[in-house]
């Protein structure tokens, strides 16, 4: 493997691009030349950190954008630490596009999924369940406001869907 390879596989690399902390600043050019360098880092902080992560991200920009939102959602932080130190902080505030891309990804199982039209906000729930955000079927079909039979029915063609299996068919009759 070559010294100027900086990920290991594209799911790395978008891994690191979703995550990079819009938070991180590069230090001073005089403490940089200051020090010498420390270990076998690739040199991914501060802004030739945040120029990685522009560029990977600008390459998803020719990408459909179903595509760009499951990429968004399987490899985007769901949460950022906070420490605004408020009385209500829980040490974590909503990632807002992570969210956007979990709606997006929802909205687009309930086109491609048949039996959809009027099941996004299950579908987005159980989207958001696929990539993470914890839960069991009851929480979902409590916070949908369904049957959690309802959910038990959709919760396998959701997964299959997001894994990229085709949906069968309603049954007539």
């Amino acid at each position: 493997m070559s010294d100027d390879v900086l990920f290991k596989s594209a799911a790395d690399a978008l891994r690191f691009a979703f995550n990079y902390s819009h938070q991180q600043y590069d230090r001073p050019l005089m403490n940089r030349l200051a020090t010498a360098p420390v270990g076998e880092g690739k040199g991914l902080a501060g802004q030739d950190g945040a120029g990685q992560a522009g560029m990977i991200l600008s390459r998803l920009e020719r990408l459909p954008n179903m595509h760009r939102a499951v990429l968004a959602v399987r490899f985007g932080p769901m949460s950022f630490p906070c420490s605004c130190g408020s009385a209500c902080c829980s040490e974590q505030r909503r990632n807002l596009a992570w969210e956007a891309a979990a709606g997006a990804v929802g909205a687009y199982a309930a086109e491609a999924i048949p039996g959809g039209a009027g099941r996004y906000r299950l579908r987005t729930e159980l989207v958001r369940r696929f990539y993470g955000a914890g839960g069991t079927l009851a929480d979902v079909a409590e916070k949908v406001g369904v049957s959690l039979r309802t959910v038990e029915s959709e919760a396998p063609l959701v997964d299959g869907w997001l894994r990229g299996y085709r949906s069968k068919k309603p049954k007539n009759g």
